[in-house]
């Protein structure tokens, strides 16, 4: 996957309302704001909490599209909460959250005002991770992992055949490396949506998050008091 590094300011604020009365009707949002190619949106840190997905400098709109923040479960300091908002900040429209952690009670992710566990919506079968959160079986889809420690994700809509060909792609996710030397600067992750994966923004960009957390975590004390509880 190409490596983005943004060169030029990016726009972290929105235009005020225009209250006139348009000549014509403004075009839908799908004909308007889905781009016709495959777009790199780059995680930037914001803080020590929460990261912004940026666009590539060079599209007509550099606005941050989500807001990513983590807090700590004030009942169980074990568990985080992880919210996404669209746009810079968590004033933007809210999008879905999920916690995982240390905890006895199931991890949960949330769309709107649906929630539901995550061991119900997220299945994990060798290199292949399924979600189906959504009742529309055309929006359930799968990310696939061939080798866990290069961190790159392949995600297709669940009902394509597997195993999926690369052009099926709808999105692509680079994460953490397992192979980067300890002396290399961590590069920002980075997720690539296709223009068939566009309309499935929110539920891809949701379950990466929740699957590289996943992948990311280590494995519980193999003792018998803690080894079915430990992760949420």
């Amino acid at each position: 996957m190409d490596s983005y590094f943004p060169a030029d300011p990016v726009v972290l604020t929105w235009p005020a309302e225009d209250t006139s009365t348009p000549s014509h009707d403004p075009p839908a949002y799908d004909e308007a704001r889905l781009p016709l190619n495959p777009v790199n949106y780059e995680f930037s840190p914001q803080g020590f909490n929460a990261l912004l997905l940026l666009p590539p400098s060079n599209l007509p709109d550099t606005r941050p599209l989500y807001y990513i923040s983590v807090a700590m479960n004030c009942m169980n300091p074990f568990s985080f909460i992880t919210t996404v908002h669209k746009g810079a900040s968590n004033s933007g429209p809210y999008v879905g959250e999920f916690e995982m952690g240390i905890s006895t009670i199931p991890g949960t992710v949330a769309i709107g005002d649906c929630q539901k566990r995550i061991r119900d919506v997220v299945h994990h079968v060798h290199t292949r991770w399924t979600w189906t959160f959504r009742a529309d079986r055309s929006q359930h889809i799968r990310w696939e992992l061939p080798n866990s420690s290069t961190g790159i994700f392949n995600c297709f809509l669940a009902s394509d055949p597997y195993p999926a060909s690369p052009h099926l792609k709808i999105a692509q996710f680079k994460g953490a490396s397992f192979n980067q030397k300890g002396t290399e600067r961590t590069p920002p992750s980075m997720l690539r949506v296709y223009p068939t994966g566009q309309p499935l923004f929110d539920d891809i960009l949701l379950s990466v998050l929740i699957i590289e957390r996943r992948r990311l975590q280590p494995p519980a004390p193999q003792t018998y008091q803690t080894e079915s509880i430990w992760w949420s």
